[in-house]
């Protein structure tokens, strides 16, 4: 509900949005090999791509999302749950290996009043085969038949030699200050008194700009006679009785704004992250390099998530390879994941681009991965076809 909030100033957002930006910008993420079950993995992986910011946005807030695939028309798409709707019944070490989703929510609006219908989806191993069930109930939790809307759904089915659930798990990195690591937490747990603090600072500005308001005070006799002043207007009728009954009253202006810094700040220490967030960094004699450096709290948050997206991921595509095998959507092939992760938030561009091509020239780099540094959009194989084009467009 916190990170949903639209109504007032949702720090929760702020933060989650913008350490997803730094997560996620001019990183890529590439599925390596040459088969059809790889051309088949990246239709759903360069499109879920797309909306990573997004996804680790909903991570950071939510504590964690989990991306269920499926399959339909022959293609694999899939579902971002928030782990609101998430039980993970029994692990494996890190692998999730029994777990119960909320996958569906169907409301049927009648005349008078609304019925809800609940879909849930339990996955189980058991002897190395994945058992997934289909159940279904009221918004009370009553277990109910199968609603006629979902009835093509198969209720059980089984899928052999499977070793973890069907679904990638991104957890936020904060840390939940409990044993029990299964479930992660949002960006601004724990972080509520000030937070509070913060809202009652800025009401404290609103009414301080309030109570500055100007007014211009005029006796009552004014607004009469041929010469009136307008009735509507910057006035406020007053009946002084005597010349001297004004006495001005004008208090210097209490400026909240150091306060609220302070606060930012405090909040930001809390979170885990550098200055910068909410709060104003003073940079007028500071190097690039300093800036850079300063930014590391924030970097290490945004590692410690790439690093929860590499095993969600995994998991994902894993996945998605047993669903492609399951219903026979492409040969089967290996594949490989790679991430091309951003250091940019740390290091100088220029001096990171002396060392790709120092790299290159040495032959501990290809040509394909420098300008895929360049060009982060494209695909490995877009980039290859692109480096052969320009090979051959020049003289030997």
């Amino acid at each position: 509900k916190a990170y949903e909030n639209i109504d007032n100033i949702n720090f929760n957002a702020i933060f989650s949005n913008k350490l997803a930006n730094y997560t996620i910008s001019d990183s890529n993420l590439n599925i390596e090999g040459e088969n059809k079950r790889v051309d088949l993995l990246n239709m759903t992986g360069q499109s879920m791509w797309k909306k990573a910011k997004k996804i680790v946005s909903m991570a950071f807030g939510y504590g964690g999302v989990i991306l269920v695939p499926y399959v339909k028309g022959g293609k694999i798409y899939y579902n971002l749950v928030p782990q609101s709707r998430l039980t993970i019944d029994e692990t494996d070490g890190e692998l999730i290996t029994g777990a119960t989703v909320l996958a569906e929510k169907k409301v049927i609006n009648g005349t008078i009043s609304q019925t809800v219908y609940l879909r849930w989806t339990n996955y189980q191993i058991k002897n190395n085969n994945m058992v997934i069930t289909q159940q279904y109930s009221d918004e009370k939790g009553n277990k109910i038949p199968a609603p006629d809307f979902w009835k093509d759904i198969q209720e059980v089915r089984t899928i052999t030699n499977v070793d973890r659930v069907l679904f990638g798990y991104i957890k936020s990195p904060i840390n939940n200050r409990s044993a029990n690591d299964k479930y992660g937490v949002p960006i601004t747990f724990g972080c509520e008194a000030t937070i509070l603090e913060i809202r009652e600072t800025m009401k404290q500005i609103v009414r301080e700009y309030s109570l500055k308001e100007t007014f211009v005070g005029a006796d009552l006799t004014m607004f009469n006679g041929k010469d009136a002043l307008p009735k509507n207007g910057l006035w406020k009728k007053i009946d002084s009785g005597k010349d001297d009954f004004f006495e001005v009253f004008d208090p210097q202006f209490r400026d909240y704004t150091t306060r609220l810094q302070e606060l930012y700040k405090r909040l930001e220490h809390e979170v885990g992250t550098s200055d910068g967030i909410l709060s104003e960094v003073d940079t007028t004699n500071a190097t690039a390099t300093e800036i850079k450096r300063s930014m590391y709290d924030t970097f290490t948050i945004c590692d410690d998530m790439r690093s929860n997206i590499e095993k969600g991921l995994e998991d994902f595509f894993y996945a998605c390879n047993v669903l492609a095998n399951a219903f026979n959507l492409s040969p089967q092939g290996e594949y490989e994941l790679s991430f091309d992760w951003s250091y940019s938030l740390l290091e100088d561009t220029q001096t990171e681009w002396s060392q790709m091509t120092w790299a290159e020239n040495k032959g501990i780099m290809s040509k394909v991965e420098l300008r895929q540094w360049l060009r982060p959009d494209e695909t490995l194989e877009e980039s290859q076809k692109a480096i052969e084009e320009i090979a051959e467009q020049e003289p030997s």
